[in-house]
């Protein structure tokens, strides 16, 4: 009888640990909601020359208390009468940022930073690009991250 008992309570036990376990992987891989709103991006020097200072405002809402990581670039392309796409592009990588949490903590935030624009850029229609990828729980750190469109801003670089 003893041993039913035993039986039973140690079924009960990884049973209940076995629904536990893929109720918190099924709450983890629901979770997908973006925690960080871009509510505005703009250029405070629209028109800059190789090798000066590129200027970038934004207006962020922080909703959730979640870690970053943005990869950044930046784009030239050549001002030949071409399309953005047809033209030949110079790409300059920029410095990753990474977050563990807001700094300033959850609410709105403006954030103005400037990147040197590269020596070898040409004149012409430039871009800022920034993919952002947030992760709030263990899940999406080690495997699924949250990802959110690209953000890109336009700039024009010009000669001297």
């Amino acid at each position: 009888m003893t041993l039913r008992v035993f039986g039973y309570l140690t079924l009960t036990l990884i049973c209940s640990t076995i629904l536990g376990a893929a109720g918190i992987f099924a709450w983890f891989a629901g979770d997908r909601a973006v925690p960080v709103v871009l509510m505005s991006s703009e250029v405070l020097t629209p028109r800059v020359r190789p090798g000066d200072k590129l200027l970038i405002r934004q207006r962020v809402r922080f909703v959730r208390d979640c870690a970053v990581h943005i990869d950044r670039a930046l784009y030239d392309h050549a001002a030949d009468g071409r399309t953005m796409e047809q033209s030949d592009t110079r790409r300059e990588f920029l410095r990753d940022v990474d977050y563990d949490h807001p700094q300033l903590g959850l609410g709105v935030r403006t954030i103005t930073f400037e990147e040197e624009v590269p020596l070898n850029f040409r004149p012409g229609p430039a871009e800022y690009r920034a993919l952002p990828s947030y992760s709030c729980n263990p899940l999406q750190k080690f495997y699924w991250p949250i990802t959110r469109p690209e953000t890109i801003i336009r700039f024009e670089v010009v000669g001297d």
